[in-house]
C-alpha cells in the first residue's frame, strides 16, 4: 500500500501542474493507509521530494511537494478516476489513448463541488467536436461529477516533422494555384466534375495536373486513361515521382502506382502516404492543380489543409439535390472555412433529368415512322422533353444566402457523361460543344477569377459594434441596428418577430471571404454573406 500510494503522488503532482504530461492512469483508490508517511514509502531511484504534514484527522494527511503546492490526497483519487476515464479515449489521427500519449494536462479538480476541468491536446484539430463529446461523456460517468469542462487543444509540428514535411513538398514549387474539389458525401459525382474541370482548365491554355488522393477508392485510373501506363523503372526517379500524362493534363493517383493491390489502412498510415504523394510528385510549372479529395472531412482533408508548402487556394464543393446531401455540404464548408479554404464554387450534379437529349433520336424516328404533322412533333417533344427533378428542386439558393456563393452550376443527369468516365476520356473531350461543356467552362472561367481576386482581394469589411447606440458598424461608416441585422437571418430557426428590441452580438468571427459568423445575447447563431448587410461588396 505505501508503495501504491508512492507512485499517486507522483502521478498527481506531475499532472497538477500546466504543460506536464501524466503518466498512465491509475485504478480508483481508497483513504485506508494515508497515515503512512507517503516520503518514506518512495523508492530509491526516486527523488522527487515529497515530505508529509502533520495527519488531519481519521489518519487523513496532506502532502506538498518541495516547491511547495499543497496537494490534498482527497484529489488523489479524484483526479485517477479522471486518468482512468479518459484512457479510453482515443487520437483519433494516431490511435492511441490520450492518456498514454501524454496528451492531457491541466487537471483541476474540485471533488466537493462536483467540478473538474482538464486539457486535452489532439494531433490534430477536433473540428468535429467528437473527440470533446466522448471525454465529456466519460468523465460525466464519474459518480462524483457533476460539471466538467473539456478544452481541446492541438498540438503544434515538431520541428522534425515540419522539416519532413517541407522536404516532402519539394514537388510543389513550381505549382502556382491548388484546388479541392470536395464533396463530403461519397457518391456525387465528385470525381467526375474534378476530371472535367481540369481539362476545361487546360482548353482555356493554362498548365493543369490532377491529384487523386483517395487512397482507398481512387478513381483516376478509370476516369482517364493516360498516354502510357506508369512505369516505376522510368517513373521513380530518387525521391522524386513523374506524374503520368492525358493528353496533356498531368496526373497521379496511388492506383497509377499501384493498380493491383487494395489498400487497409488506419487513419494515422494514411496521412503520411498522402504527404509523401503530393510533395514528392515532381509536378514541374503549374498553373493549376485540381485535387480529387475522398468523401468526408477526415484526416485526409486535415492533413493537406495543415502541409507546409501546401498552400490551398480554394475550394469547389460537389453535391446533389437531396437534403442529405446539402447536409454533408454544410459541414464540408465549415470545415475549410475553419482552416482558412475559401469554397468559391458549388456544383450541384445530377440536378434533373432532360428527356429531349436522350430521347430526341427516338422522338425524330417516331415522327418520321408515322408521318406526324409539325404541330403534332412539336407537341410530342414538350410532352416528353420536361425537365424531371428527380431528387428534388436543390438547394443553390439557400447556399447562396448562407455563404454568399454566388457561383453555382446545375450539371444534369445524363448517361454520356457517366459513359464517358467509364470509357476513360472525359465528357469535356468527347464533346467540347455540348451545353454540359459550356458549364465545365463555365465553371474553370469563374475558378480562376475568384482565385485571382482572392490573391489581389482587398481586406475584408471591418465590422465593430457600437454599444451606445447597439448599431453594427462596417468600416467606420456604414451603421445597422442590431435588430434590424438580425431580423435578415435566413435561418431557419430565426424568427424576426420575436426578436427582443435589446439584441446585440455577442461574438463576431468571419468566414473565409464571404460571411460574418454572429453569436447574439440571446444565444442564436447566424451566419451573414457579406453581400446580405455590407454597400456595395462583391
Amino acid at each position: 500500500m505505501p508503495r501504491r500510494w508512492a507512485m499517486v503522488a507522483v502521478a498527481v503532482v506531475l499532472s497538477s501542474h500546466p504543460g506536464c504530461a501524466f503518466l498512465p492512469s491509475i485504478a480508483p483508490i481508497s483513504r485506508a493507509g494515508l497515515s503512512v508517511p507517503i516520503a518514506q514509502a518512495l523508492p530509491g531511484r526516486c527523488r522527487l521530494p515529497l515530505r508529509a504534514r502533520a495527519p488531519l484527522g481519521r489518519g487523513v494527511a496532506r502532502m506538498t511537494a518541495a516547491v511547495g503546492a499543497e496537494v490534498d490526497p482527497r484529489e488523489f483519487q479524484a483526479k485517477s478516476e479522471v486518468l482512468a476515464a479518459l484512457a479510453a479515449v482515443q487520437d483519433p489521427t494516431r490511435g492511441e489513448s490520450v492518456v498514454s500519449l501524454r496528451a492531457v494536462s491541466n487537471v483541476q479538480v474540485n471533488p466537493d463541488a462536483g467540478s473538474l476541468a482538464v486539457t486535452v491536446m489532439l494531433s490534430v484539430p477536433d473540428l468535429s467536436g467528437d473527440v470533446k463529446a466522448e471525454c465529456e461523456a466519460a468523465l460525466k460517468a464519474l459518480e462524483w461529477v457533476t460539471t466538467v469542462d473539456v478544452t481541446m487543444a492541438a498540438a503544434p509540428p515538431a520541428e522534425d516533422l515540419r522539416a519532413a514535411s517541407e522536404k516532402e513538398a519539394s514537388g510543389l514549387a513550381g505549382v502556382k494555384n491548388v484546388v479541392m474539389c470536395a464533396s463530403c458525401k461519397g457518391g456525387v459525382g465528385k470525381s467526375t466534375t474534378a476530371v472535367n474541370l481540369a481539362f476545361s482548365l487546360q482548353a482555356m491554355g493554362l498548365k493543369v495536373g490532377i491529384l487523386d488522393v483517395d487512397v482507398y477508392g481512387p478513381s483516376l485510373p478509370t476516369m482517364v486513361l493516360p498516354d502510357r501506363p506508369f512505369n516505376p523503372q522510368v517513373d521513380i526517379i530518387g525521391n522524386r515521382i513523374l506524374p503520368v500524362l492525358a493528353k496533356g493534363v498531368k496526373m497521379m493517383s496511388i492506383g497509377f502506382i499501384n493498380p493491383v493491390d487494395s489498400f487497409v489502412l488506419r487513419g494515422a498510415k494514411v496521412s503520411p502516404l498522402v504527404q509523401q504523394l503530393v510533395g514528392t510528385t515532381d509536378w514541374g510549372e503549374l498553373d493549376y492543380l485540381i485535387i480529387d479529395m475522398p468523401p468526408g472531412t477526415g484526416d485526409i482533408h486535415l492533413t493537406l489543409s495543415q502541409m507546409e508548402r501546401l498552400r490551398i487556394d480554394a475550394a469547389v464543393i460537389v453535391t446533389t439535390p437531396q437534403r442529405l446531401s446539402f447536409v454533408d455540404v454544410v459541414k464540408g464548408v465549415e470545415m475549410f472555412d475553419k482552416v482558412g479554404i475559401p469554397s468559391v464554387a458549388v456544383v450541384e450534379n445530377m440536378a434533373f433529368l432532360d428527356p429531349s437529349e436522350a430521347l430526341a433520336p427516338g422522338i425524330d424516328a417516331f415522327v418520321e415512322k408515322h408521318s406526324l404533322s409539325p404541330d403534332a412533333a412539336g407537341e410530342l417533344r414538350a410532352l416528353v422533353g420536361q425537365r424531371q427533378m428527380l431528387f428534388g428542386t436543390g438547394h443553390r439558393q439557400r447556399l447562396l444566402d448562407m455563404w454568399g456563393i454566388a457561383n453555382s452550376y446545375s450539371i444534369p443527369l445524363l448517361p454520356a457523361l457517366t459513359q464517358q468516365a467509364d470509357a476513360g476520356l472525359p465528357y469535356v473531350l468527347a464533346f467540347p460543344a455540348s451545353p454540359i461543356a459550356t458549364i465545365f467552362k463555365d465553371l474553370a472561367t469563374d475558378l480562376v477569377r475568384e482565385v485571382t481576386q482572392l490573391k489581389e482581394a482587398s481586406p475584408l469589411p471591418k465590422v465593430t459594434w457600437d454599444s451606445k447606440s447597439n448599431e453594427l458598424v462596417i468600416d467606420g461608416a456604414q451603421r445597422i441596428a442590431s435588430k434590424d441585422l438580425r431580423a435578415i437571418c435566413r435561418s431557419p430557426a430565426n424568427d424576426p418577430a420575436r426578436v427582443p428590441a435589446s439584441i446585440k452580438p455577442v461574438e463576431m468571427t468571419p468566414l473565409g471571404r464571404y460571411a460574418l459568423q454572429i453569436v447574439w445575447s440571446d444565444g442564436h447563431q447566424s451566419l451573414m454573406p457579406y453581400r446580405a448587410f455590407v454597400d456595395g461588396f462583391q
